[in-house]
């Protein structure tokens, strides 16, 4: 989708514990404040906006990716599995890196590659592994510091934006529990991408109206973000939207995009 931005308004780990890591996806402890550090840039993936095409398979990996498959597949003992996974990621297959990198996180190969796990996921993800991304997503949601907390809608975006199904399913049911439950506003979308902007339902007078119901969403959507700027746009189709960039304390960034054509007040 092509379009025109029209305005800009600015708005007023160091280590992560990879032990547990695919477990359930259980309620945070909550956390009595949010300590503001310097961002850490490990945490932070360069990825271009909108959605994000996943790593591919090379084809020079495709016979060790279909051997640790079939060892998988055959039940054999856990070293075997290992040692398999092992070799596909080391033919350069990112499904081959992300099983390897799991069972490492697992203690697999002892504690002293449990860090090694987490880092081949943290660089899986930075490259848009969706499923990458959900393990960091779930980590972050379990984590009992604040800081890492906000890590999890980060990570949760991305995977969205990769396709991953479970990314997507789990987050169209939260979106529609906010809905139905009156924390978001009625309406639609998710807010990843212009094709995917998200629109209010109700009928609105003008931008004093929705601008705070943008801002409300943001709040639920990603708590404890601080807003950065604000960008109006318009297509060729002469739909207009906001964009809003929200960043927290590590400096990540996502983008929550608002079709607003409906309620915009142009002067």
């Amino acid at each position: 989708m092509e379009v025109l931005r029209l305005s800009t308004r600015l708005a007023p780990l160091a280590a992560l514990c990879a032990l547990l890591l695919l477990a359930g996806c259980g309620t945070p402890t909550p956390v009595p404040s949010v300590v503001e550090r310097p961002a850490d840039t490990r945490f932070v993936a360069n990825l271009p906006d909108g959605p994000i095409t996943p790593p591919a398979e090379p084809a020079e990996a495709a016979v060790a990716l279909a051997s640790a498959e079939a060892s998988s597949k055959s039940g054999t003992d856990a070293a075997t599995q290992l040692s398999a996974w092992q070799k596909a990621a080391d033919a350069g297959s990112p499904e081959g890196k992300y099983r390897y990198a799991t069972m490492l996180s697992f203690g697999a190969a002892g504690p002293d590659k449990v860090g090694d796990g987490f880092d081949m996921l943290l660089a899986l993800a930075k490259q848009g592994h969706g499923q990458a991304a959900m393990s960091l997503w779930r980590l972050s949601r379990m984590s009992r510091s604040g800081n890492l907390n906000q890590h999890a809608p980060y990570w949760f975006n991305i995977a969205r934006r990769s396709g991953d199904a479970m990314a997507v399913e789990v987050y169209d049911k939260l979106l529609a529990d906010h809905r139905a439950k009156g924390d978001l506003p009625p309406g639609g979308g998710t807010g990843d991408d212009f094709d995917r902007a998200i629109t209010f339902t109700q009928p609105l007078a003008g931008s004093h109206e929705g601008i705070p119901l943008e801002y409300k969403v943001a709040a639920v959507l990603y708590p404890g973000w601080k807003r950065v700027t604000q960008s109006l746009y318009m297509d060729k189709e002469g739909k207009d939207y906001d964009v809003l960039v929200l960043e927290n304390v590590e400096g990540q960034r996502v983008k929550l995009y608002f079709d607003i054509t409906a309620w915009m007040t142009r002067r």
